[in-house]
C-alpha cells in the first residue's frame, strides 16, 4: 500500500510539473500574439481617408458602387442626370429645370427614389431640400411620389416623407425592397381602425384597454 501511495504521489507531482510548463508556455505563446499584433497595427494601420472628393469623384468612387452593391446597374442613360422641371424660379436661374444625380426606377417605369449627391465633406442634409424638390417634380411628372436619398458617400440619409421623418441608413435599398416600402404606403393598415375580434375579447377592461389611445 506504502508503494502505491509513492507512485501516486510520484504521478502527481509529475502532472504538476507538466501543468506549470504548459501554463508558462501558454504565457509565452499569449505574449508573443500579442507582440505581433501590436507590430501589424504600427505597420498596417489604415488610416482615414481625408481626401476632399468633388461631387463627381464621390459619385463615381462610393455612390456608384452603393448602389451597384444593391442592385441598381445604372446602365441606361436615365439613371444619371435625369432632367425634370416645374422648380421653384427662384432656382437655376427660374427656368424651372434641373437634373437629378440619381433616379432609381421600378419595374413599372416609374421612379422609385431619387439620391442627391455632395461631396465628401459636405454634411448630406444640406441636400435635403433639393432632393424633396426632386422628389415633388418627380411626383408631378409619374404620380407617385419616391423615396428620398441624399448622400456625400460616407453618410447616407433616407426620406420617406410620406411615413417617416429622415433617418440615417447604412446604404441603398434593392428595387424589391423599395417597391416594397412604398407599396406599404396604402396597404399598411391603422391599428386604430383595427375591428376587435370579440371571439377572443370577451371582457370590457380589454375592450376598454386596447381602445384607449396611445400616449407619448
Amino acid at each position: 500500500m506504502e508503494t502505491q501511495l509513492r507512485d501516486r504521489d510520484a504521478k502527481l507531482s509529475d502532472l504538476l510539473k507538466d501543468k506549470d510548463a504548459l501554463d508558462v508556455a501558454l504565457q509565452q505563446a499569449r505574449a508573443e500574439v500579442a507582440k505581433a499584433k501590436a507590430a501589424a497595427l504600427a505597420t498596417d494601420k489604415i488610416q482615414p481617408d481625408t481626401h476632399n472628393y468633388s461631387e463627381t469623384e464621390t459619385r463615381d468612387a462610393f455612390i456608384d458602387l452603393l448602389l451597384k452593391e444593391a442592385g441598381w446597374s445604372l446602365g441606361q442613360s436615365r439613371d444619371r442626370e435625369y432632367e425634370v422641371s416645374g422648380l421653384p424660379t427662384l432656382i437655376n436661374g427660374g427656368s424651372g429645370k434641373g437634373f437629378v444625380d440619381y433616379v432609381l426606377w421600378g419595374d413599372d417605369g416609374k421612379p422609385l427614389a431619387v439620391v442627391e449627391a455632395k461631396r465628401t465633406k459636405r454634411d448630406p442634409r444640406v441636400g435635403q431640400q433639393q432632393a424633396k424638390l426632386f422628389a415633388d417634380c418627380l411626383e408631378q411628372q409619374f404620380g407617385r411620389r419616391p423615396l428620398i436619398y441624399y448622400t456625400n458617400g460616407y453618410e447616407h440619409w433616407l426620406w420617406d416623407d410620406q411615413r417617416y421623418p429622415p433617418r440615417p441608413v447604412q446604404g441603398f435599398m434593392t428595387n424589391g425592397e423599395m417597391g416594397l416600402a412604398i407599396q406599404r404606403r396604402t396597404s399598411r393598415k391603422s391599428l386604430a381602425e383595427a375591428p376587435i375580434n370579440h371571439d377572443i375579447v370577451e371582457r370590457y377592461y380589454q375592450t376598454r384597454a386596447i381602445c384607449r389611445p396611445i400616449r407619448p
